[in-house]
């Protein structure tokens, strides 16, 4: 026979972090991933001696691009992914006392 359980609230700050933690991991993975896929384009533009069109300069690109998303973006998703973790936690537990909460199954 199951029962059925019913979540209250939620601890703001240990949720948010661990989804932050996993939210910053896997753009980290995604990260790699984009850089081994679109690394080798910008260097490609390097050797090929492709010129700045309009201030834009492909072979700085190149170079900025796998600190861009091996580094910045996961810090960048870590910070965000927290604060909107945590502002939704705070908002569920202000709601679910007056509406009810997320109703789980357990056996």
């Amino acid at each position: 026979m199951s029962d059925i359980k019913e979540i209250k609230g939620i601890p703001v700050i240990s949720f948010a972090l661990i989804f932050a933690i996993v939210l910053a991991i896997t753009m980290f993975v995604v990260g790699i991933v984009m850089v081994l896929l679109r690394y080798p384009m910008y260097t490609m533009m390097h050797y090929l001696n492709v010129t700045p069109i309009n201030g834009f300069n492909p072979v700085f690109v190149g170079s900025i691009f796998p600190v861009y998303f091996i580094i910045v973006m996961p810090i960048m998703v870590f910070i965000f992914g927290f604060l909107v973790t945590a502002l939704a936690t705070i908002i569920y537990n202000f709601i679910a006392p007056k509406i009810g909460g997320i109703k789980l199954e357990l056996e």
